[in-house]
């Protein structure tokens, strides 16, 4: 089977939410914190007969919280989930393709930068009960890019750019890739020179 419009992958678990301590196993329910947990990469099973793309079958393909998040919309059976390719709009749901050699290639108008630590800050109650952690309020204008895209030839690898307020949004690549923001191309306002 090859879809005309949409990539299929293979996801052999929605959240990264098991923690383990010798022969024990403590599962974390991810209704507390999904963002923190979310695995948004499988390994890519089928490609888009419609569109030609630098992704191919065994390659990992990032992809939109969305498909994550709604299985009952996105999903196949079997651990396998449909991601939408549109290289034409904003609900493109594959974002980054990551070559076997660790090279990453966003997809349509995807771009990723570096994405600094998150800084955390513990919230308590009044009486000190620990209540989670809150991400330290800061406000990002700027990033390095860290993939190339098939498209876009005017923004390149190690490009310091200047983005749009709350466009940075963060997500977690399979190792050792770490963590990058995601955006779409017309979310960044300028390259330094």
């Amino acid at each position: 089977m090859r879809p005309l419009y949409d990539f299929v992958i293979h996801l052999d678990k929605r959240y990264n939410n098991e923690l383990k301590h010798g022969g024990l196993s403590l599962v974390r329910d991810h209704r507390w914190d999904d963002f923190e947990d979310r695995i948004s990469y499988g390994t890519i099973k089928a490609t888009p007969a419609k569109y030609d793309t630098p992704a191919a079958i065994g390659d990992t393909l990032v992809f939109h919280h969305h498909v994550n998040q709604q299985p009952d919309k996105y999903g196949m059976g079997d651990d396998h989930y449909m991601v939408t390719f549109d290289p034409e709009t904003r609900s493109c749901q594959a974002i980054a393709v990551i070559k076997p050699s660790g090279e990453i290639i966003t997809l349509a108008n995807w771009v990723l930068l570096d994405a600094p630590p998150a800084e955390k800050k513990e919230e308590c109650s009044d009486s000190g009960l620990f209540l989670g952690y809150a991400e330290k309020d800061t406000t990002n204008t700027e990033g390095v890019v860290r993939a190339k895209n098939m498209f876009i030839t005017d923004v390149n690898i190690g490009d310091t750019v200047g983005f749009r307020n709350n466009a940075d949004y963060r997500v977690r690549l399979p190792e050792p890739h770490g963590e990058v923001f995601r955006m779409h191309i017309d979310d960044i306002y300028y390259v330094v020179e």
